[in-house]
């Protein structure tokens, strides 16, 4: 049974159309016909030929491994250069491995961001109780000046006055509750914007439960943008033709030694997380 068979079969015992197929994946209806029949061409060379492969497999219940060492033994000319399963794989690990520290460094800032909120509330409860001690008695006595101004001329004292009694007004308290949640939220999920710089980019974006963000080909200038609130992974055909944003942090293209690479990124600081 040839690729194209295998992955039809499969698709249909899931009870899944082509329509269905397309939705999941963002391929074109006519590429995925075109690989059921055994006919790549659509696909764009053989590295996007394989991660189409691994796709569609992976949605209707199929071990990829057998299908794509059918592809490179009957159909794949290597035309892609470096984009072999041993670097992906290595690619893959040192994205992990990326990962891994950023999520065992994250609690830190929790940990100081934290302690910078408790400090500002003790700074402004202090604050708050010495202008309260300071304010309370000139409050009282604003009745009398009140009646003065009102047979005085323009010019009058009470301008002096007004301030002392309004004052109070602003609880010192309350501020504290506007500073946490900035600190919280710079701490909570992982934001991506992409952007392809110089040459076209195979794109393939997961996210934390591996559901498919997103898969294709973007052009030079085209941006696209990512949410997930623990972990999003990026599979890249061409990592130096692409600028990285990630949780605020302008990390241009991602390190790598290959033009492939994948590298998945969790909450907070992305820079210290690859230092």
């Amino acid at each position: 049974m040839s690729i194209g068979q295998a992955l039809s079969a499969a698709r249909r015992d899931a009870g899944l159309s082509i329509d269905d197929i397309s939705a999941k994946t963002r391929l074109r209806a006519t590429v995925i016909k075109g690989i059921e029949a055994d006919d790549f061409s659509l696909c764009g060379g053989d590295f996007y030929a394989r991660g189409h492969i691994r796709t569609l497999a992976g949605l209707v219940g199929l071990d990829p491994a057998p299908l794509l060492a059918e592809y490179d033994a009957t159909i794949g000319t290597n035309e892609d250069g470096p984009a072999t399963t041993t670097q992906l794989y290595e690619s893959e690990v040192s994205g992990r491995a990326i990962t891994r520290t950023a999520q065992k460094r994250a609690p830190h800032w929790g940990m100081a961001g934290a302690a910078m909120v408790l400090v500002v509330i003790i700074i402004f409860a202090a604050l708050g109780l010495t202008n309260h001690g300071r304010k309370g008695a000139p409050a009282q006595a604003a009745p009398p000046a009140a009646a003065v101004t009102t047979s005085a001329p323009p010019t009058s004292p009470s301008p002096s006055v007004a301030p002392v009694a309004t004052a109070p007004a602003a609880s010192p308290i309350a501020t504290p509750t506007d500073v946490a949640p900035s600190t919280a939220v710079a701490e909570v999920g992982v934001h991506i914007v992409l952007v392809v710089t110089t040459k076209k980019c195979w794109v393939e974006a997961l996210s934390s439960t591996d559901q498919v963000l997103y898969q294709g080909v973007l052009n030079p200038g085209e941006t696209r943008t990512w949410d997930d609130p623990q972990k999003i992974s990026l599979h890249l055909g061409n990592a130096p033709a692409t600028d990285l944003t990630v949780n605020g942090v302008d990390i241009g293209a991602p390190p790598s030694k290959t033009a492939v690479t994948t590298i998945s990124f969790g909450p907070g600081n992305p820079l210290l997380a690859q230092g």
